[in-house]
């Protein structure tokens, strides 16, 4: 009779020894990002404008809100 060693943590009954495979998950597309006329912000950003400047530029312009932080990343993207 052998005597039964102790399972490491994670280790399943009659699962050989090593890592164990993580089950690979779907990936979800996330929130779909708004439509934006980069070209108007890069042209707003030409003109020397801070990012709320563009921002505010921007929601006189087109009508539609976006955020400064938005501008941001918008313009670090491209």
């Amino acid at each position: 009779m052998s005597i039964p060693r102790q399972l490491s943590l994670g280790e399943v009954i009659g699962q050989k020894k090593g890592k164990a495979q993580p089950k690979l998950r779907p990936v979800s597309p996330g929130r779909p990002r708004r439509e934006l006329d980069v070209e108007l912000l890069r042209e707003l950003r030409a003109k020397g404008y801070g990012y709320k400047r563009i921002a505010g530029e921007y929601t006189a312009l087109t009508g539609q809100y976006i955020s400064h932080t938005t501008v941001r990343a918008r313009l670090g993207d491209s």
